[in-house]
């Protein structure tokens, strides 16, 4: 590189970082990317870093050599290595004064990445620390450095190397841990120190303010690393215990250093406070055993208490978002690390239990800037009640303190309840200028599910005191709806409020009921009593709200939050007590207001004569204490509390149907109702279920009207049909009568004469995707052939119809592939005729005729916009249908050739013509198009190789090749499915290579044709099992066997490339391990052969790769 093309990449890095035209800062990334494709690069980028002055084009050389050393490591040897590592550091060294923060912080991580690298490598680099205190000795500027790289060298060490394996990371951060980490833990106290005590000569107020940001946040996350390889980041945060080294006991239980943070709190700002919080709340979570003794933990303990009781009796520094949300984070910890009976034991903790409660209240009532912090208050009240019942009562003391707690805990649940539905009058009168805790659903349900354990704490006086308000706000609704008619914008101002309110009342109630189920031991007949009462007025509430969308046509619908909420609450409702409704009595009437109900005179379905028949005789005990539940709630037995849940879902698939999340909540309530075989049962004998059942038709459900596009109504009918699947006993009748709306439908299109219409088109749509809905609910032999005898032959009439018509709509051709997908796919081995049947044979011949009606002409469509949507969507789905039925195993293929009928045959052209026409890239570049493709011919080589190889010899090739493209693709899936179709090719010719079959035949003139085509799959297969990072390596191996016994010779030649490619001190190594690898193993591919060899193979990856260069 010379001082022209210097400047070249200067302006492209400008370009690239600076540039607003997204088209040049593409082009720039390109072009500066090759910079990353091959370690020849490796001297530019050293050119970069020597004679640039720019930051852009000293990150751009900084992060390119990060990428080369970690991908071409093996390429150098340890003292080149070194050299590389000394150089940036010397790099630092010399510039850091002139360096921008991102390039340092760049630069670190380089020379740590090497560090870690080579970290067995020579002792050098397990010296590093050493050297970087250097650094720390020199200026102000090199100090920062020094800390810089600190950093960068804990988190490098911490976190696993991409392309490295675990067992490599863990082996390098266990030495680390014990050699280096602890010496980095002090380097960064002391620096503390000095800058609590003001004694760094020559600094300046910002340099010590960096230097404070870079020490407490590298004492953070030297607390903070994987001591014992539990992987941290990916565990709850607010459960982790610091499981320090014994050796570091003398520094972490001296409560001076535990001091020293909480005098940078309370001298400092953010981001320094709430980090210095931060490294005070991995402090508190260390493990028990690491104190030699209980006096030293009780020290340790009353020290942190007092420092956060100074802290909430003096609300230092809790103005600051950031410090209060860290301080909330300490308390929660706090119980997480530490037992409530040592917490008791502490100096002042009664008064420190106040100022607690004190803290939270005011906390609470601040909402509007605590609500991503109010979690980790409740978790600390929750987890104290949990180990209520292990505070010895006869302790001293423990008395006073579980009565404190109780009180504490109960003005802490009234303030958060009083808050919450407070809150809704500032949310409604600000006019969106607030945002509304209600829509934020992670911090809602974080709330909830803390809230019930201090709910139930004292259960009969907040259940008094949630009936007190559920029973005032709802009296307040329903004189606001009283009066809406006036259209008084106050009045709907008030009914706003109102619902906001009722939505958090249900949402407690919903999280109170739901945290334990009515078999639950620690639930007593006077818990059932108040969920009774509570669940009453949300049950008063539903009706309410179903009288007003009956008595408005859908017109007078309340908040969607609201609809939610009650939804949350059927489904605990559901969990809690509807979990067996085997012994229910009998039926009452509904108790429903309004709601969907049959017609008078209607015919009763005949699925109610199949319900399950309850006998007066049944003993009492068996009602269990549920009983109790439905008595209190003064609503009727089970049954009709069944009735008024179905009722609302059915009012909100009739009013609903346009709001997509209601709908889908709705339905979820509705197969989460029919879980269970009882409940099943018994929604059947309910007349709204029963209506259901007998008219889901557009006419009484819109959701299901065939002039709309819905998608939710295949999880409707797809929960319908279980539900009469499961239920019915005379199932034959029962599902005629069921499916007899759709059947007319079919009948309908099917003597349409001309099916290019909009109102058709939607139609379509919409009866194949309640056809797909009611086949994914067929999950037995009974159940599919009720529903083939149904279908056929109508139904395959309509669809090839359609797919003649409507092939170049892709909506359609959706709909009708996914159903007919679904409809051919043997899950479950649920497809079984009878031998003297011919439907396996009738149901792939009618897919073969869809298949090739629409292979035919979809290649003929011109692309308009999206060549995906308008094509490849379609192709792809037409290979997952034919994938399902060729691998189905209810159909003889042999037949069909041996009665000259074509289906099979010209199911596969068509097939194999769509393969061959769509470009290998654009197969690489959609993923599931990949897989859809490479799946197809993965069952073309298991069960029709025969078929492949009638292919001429270009062709056949050509599917090799693309074979072999996909083998080295990064999706583990493709990959996976390409090794899989190496497999079946290479292990049919080492099972016949002594026959002279003519499919042995024409694969052998295939393979003449392109002589090298073993040699390449060897070499990408081993090369994929040795140098790639993708983790699918036992599906690599699998062909690896089959291949070296059908082709010893390409096994041989890739063994002597791969040794020739070695430095001369490796190839011995190599040769030693490839003898290893092919000892003992026998020439056959059973099951345990294969799998001795692949375990061969793992050893043999893992070996190699220590000391090959690649």
């Amino acid at each position: 590189m010379d001082a022209s093309q210097l400047s070249q990449v200067e302006a492209l890095c400008d370009a690239l970082y600076n540039g607003t035209s997204h088209v040049q800062r593409a082009e720039a990334q390109q072009q500066l990317l090759t910079l990353q494709s091959s370690a020849e690069f490796i001297p530019q980028c050293q050119f970069i870093l020597d004679n640039s002055s720019q930051p852009y084009a000293q990150l751009l050389a900084s992060t390119s050599l990060e990428t080369l050393i970690t991908q071409f490591w093996n390429n150098f040897n340890p003292e080149q290595k070194l050299e590389i590592r000394n150089y940036i550091l010397n790099y630092l060294a010399n510039n850091a004064h002139s360096l921008q923060d991102f390039v340092i912080g760049s630069m670190a991580k380089l020379a740590c990445r090497i560090t870690k690298l080579g970290w067995f490598n020579s002792i050098e680099h397990r010296e590093i620390v050493e050297e970087i205190t250097n650094f720390l000795q020199g200026t102000v500027d090199h100090h920062l450095a020094g800390l810089r790289i600190l950093n960068a060298l804990v988190d490098e060490m911490n976190v696993p190397t991409t392309g490295r394996t675990l067992t490599h990371h863990r082996k390098t951060a266990v030495s680390f841990r014990d050699n280096a980490l602890f010496q980095v833990f002090q380097i960064a106290l002391t620096t503390l120190r000095h800058l609590h005590n003001h004694s760094i000569p020559n600094i300046t107020p910002d340099q010590e303010k960096k230097m404070a940001n870079s020490a407490l946040s590298l004492t953070t996350a030297c607390l903070s690393f994987d001591f014992i390889g539990t992987n941290p980041e990916e565990s709850p945060e607010d459960v982790g215990t610091v499981q320090v080294p014994s050796t570091w006991r003398p520094i972490v239980q001296d409560t001076l250093t535990m001091q020293l943070f909480f005098d940078f709190y309370h001298s400092s700002e953010p981001p320094r406070s709430n980090q210095a919080l931060e490294a005070i709340v991995q402090l508190s979570s260390v493990r028990r055993s690491l104190f030699a003794v209980e006096k030293e933990r009780t020290v340790f303990l009353d020290h942190l208490m007092k420092n956060i009781h100074d802290i909430m009796q003096s609300k230092k520094g809790l103005e600051h978002v950031e410090n209060y949300h860290e301080f909330c984070r300490l308390l929660g910890r706090l119980k997480a690390s530490y037992q409530l009976s040592e917490l008791v034991k502490t100096r002042g903790f009664a008064e420190w239990l106040n100022l607690a409660a004190d803290f939270t209240v005011k906390s609470l009532q601040n909402w509007q800037y605590s609500m991503n912090s109010i979690h980790y208050l409740l978790a600390l009240w929750s987890r104290l009640v949990a180990a209520l019942p292990y505070l010895r009562p006869d302790a001293s003391d423990g008395q006073m303190y579980a009565q404190m707690l109780r009180q504490c805990v109960l003005q802490v649940v009234e303030s958060y309840m009083e808050t919450m539905i407070g809150s809704v009058d500032v949310v409604v009168e600000s006019d969106g200028d607030i945002d509304d805790p209600l829509e934020d659903e992670g911090a809602l349900r974080e709330q909830m599910d803390k809230l019930p354990t201090l709910v139930r704490l004292q259960f009969d006086t907040i259940a008094q005191y949630m009936i007190g308000m559920f029973e005032n706000v709802l009296a307040q609704y329903e004189q606001a709806l009283s009066v809406s008619a006036q259209g008084n914008p106050q009045v709907a101002k008030q009914i706003s409020i109102q619902e906001g309110r009722l939505t958090w009342l249900v949402h407690m109630v919903a999280a109170v009921i739901g945290s334990q189920s009515s078999s639950d031991s620690r639930k007593g007949g006077g818990d059932h009593v108040w969920d009774g009462q509570l669940s009453r007025f949300v049950f008063q509430l539903v009706q309410i709200m179903d009288y007003r969308l009956d008595n408005s046509s859908g017109q007078a619908k309340c908040d969607e939050k609201l609809e939610l909420a009650c939804l949350t609450y059927f489904k605990a409702f559901k969990r809690a007590y509807l979990q067996d409704t085997a012994g229910i009595g009998a039926i009452g009437s509904p108790a429903s207001i309004g709601g969907v109900v049959p017609p008078s005179g209607g015919q009763a379905h005949p699925l109610l004569s199949l319900a399950l028949s309850y006998g007066n005789d049944r003993k009492e005990s068996e009602m269990g204490e549920s009983a109790t539940v439905f008595d209190t709630m003064g609503i009727g037995d089970m049954s009709s509390v069944m009735n008024i849940i179905v009722t609302k879902i059915c009012n909100n698939i009739r009013y609903w149907h346009r709001c997509d999340e209601v709908l889908e909540q709705t339905l979820e309530v509705f197969v989460d109702m029919i879980s269970s075989y009882s409940s099943s049962k018994t929604l059947l004998n309910l007349d709204t279920v029963n209506f259901m059942v007998l008219n889901h038709t557009g006419a009484h459900f819109p959701f299901l009207g065939y002039d709309s596009d819905n998608k939710y109504r295949i999880t409707f009918y797809t929960a319908l049909s279980r539900l009469v699947f499961t239920a019915a006993e005379d199932l034959n009748n029962s599902f005629d009568t069921f499916i007899a709306p759709n059947m007319d439908i079919i009948s309908q299109l099917n003597q349409t004469p001309n099916l290019n219409d909009g109102a058709v088109k939607i139609a379509l749509i919409g009866i194949f995707r309640d056809l797909r809905g009611i086949s994914a609910a067929t999950s037995s032999k009974r159940t599919y052939n009720l529903l083939f005898d149904a279908l056929y032959p109508d139904c395959f009439t309509l669809l090839k119809r359609a797919t003649e018509s409507w092939c170049a709509d892709p909506v359609v051709m959706t709909a009708i592939l996914k159903f007919l997908q679904e409809f051919v796919h043997n899950r479950g081995q649920r497809i079984y005729f009878e031998q003297s049947s011919a439907n396996g044979i009738l149901l792939f011949r009618e897919t073969s005729a869809v298949v090739c009606a629409y292979g035919s002409r979809v290649l003929q469509l011109p692309v308009v916009q999206d060549i995906y949507v308008e094509k490849y969507k379609g192709i792809r789905l037409m290979l997952n249908v034919l994938t399902c039925a060729l691998s189905g195993n209810y159909v003889n293929f042999g037949v069909f050739s041996l009665y000259d009928d074509k289906a099979l045959q010209n199911a596969l052209d068509v097939s194999l013509q769509m393969c061959l026409q769509i470009p290998l890239n654009d197969i690489l570049a959609y993923i599931k198009l990949s897989k859809a493709y490479f799946g197809f011919l993965e069952v073309l080589l298991k069960n029709h190789l025969d078929v492949l190889c009638g292919l001429d010899s270009p062709v056949f090739i050509t599917l090799i090749k693309t074979i072999h493209e996909g083998l080295q693709s990064n999706e583990a899936a493709v990959c996976a499915l390409c090794a899989t179709s190496v497999d079946h090719l290479y292990t049919y010719i080492f099972l016949n290579q002594r026959r002279d079959k003519p499919t042995v035949q024409m694969i052998r003139n295939h393979m003449s044709s392109e002589p090298d085509m073993t040699d390449q799959l060897m070499a990408t297969l081993f090369n994929s099992l040795i140098f790639a990072t993708q983790s699918n390596h036992w599906a690599i191996s699998r062909p690896i066997l089959s291949l070296l016994l059908a082709s010893e010779s390409s096994f041989n030649t890739y063994k002597e490339q791969l040794i020739s490619m070695q430095p001369p001190e490796n190839r011995s190594k190599l040769v030693e391990e490839f003898e290893k690898l092919t000892a003992d193993i026998q020439t056959s591919v059973e099951t345990s052969n294969r799998d001795k060899f692949t375990q061969k193979l793992t050893v043999f990856r893992l070996n190699v790769r220590q000391f090959l260069t690649f």
